[in-house]
Formats: structure tokens, C-alpha cells, sequence
């Protein structure tokens, strides 16, 4: 199963960031927001590992100030 998480980012420069990070693989959807945080991100991964990898690469983006990221679990 799929582990998920959104990833909440401050930039100075969200549409940049934006279309480098949509760049990544696992990173399943990016937009940009209006107001706080600046962008955010859905990443996906086989297991928190491979997710946390990709979270990893996000943070090494230029322009990306920080991360705020949360698991999500699917609720039947």
C-alpha cells in the first residue's frame, strides 16, 4: 500500500518552486496558494522511506525556505 503525505512549503518564489518541484517523481500534484503556506505538494512513496527520499529532494529545491509535511491515512 501506498503511503501518502502533503507536504506544506514557504517560498519566496511559488511558481519556481512549483514547476521544479512538479519535476520530481513521486511528487503526485504541486500548486501554488494564495497566502500561508505559499505551495503545497502531494507525495507518495511504496513505504515512508521512499516518500521521506522524496520529501528529501523536495528540500533541496532552490527557493524552498521550509517544509511542513503530514502523513495522511486513508479512513474507511
Amino acid at each position: 500500500m501506498k503511503v501518502w503525505a502533503y507536504v506544506f512549503i514557504t517560498t519566496n518564489q511559488p511558481r519556481k518552486v512549483v514547476h521544479a518541484i512538479r519535476q520530481i517523481p513521486g511528487v503526485v500534484k504541486a500548486d501554488a496558494l494564495f497566502g500561508t503556506p505559499d505551495a503545497i505538494a502531494i507525495v507518495e512513496g511504496e513505504d515512508i522511506a521512499q516518500m521521506d527520499a522524496v520529501i528529501d529532494r523536495m528540500v533541496e529545491v532552490p527557493g524552498i525556505l521550509g517544509t511542513d509535511s503530514k502523513v495522511a491515512r486513508w479512513i474507511e
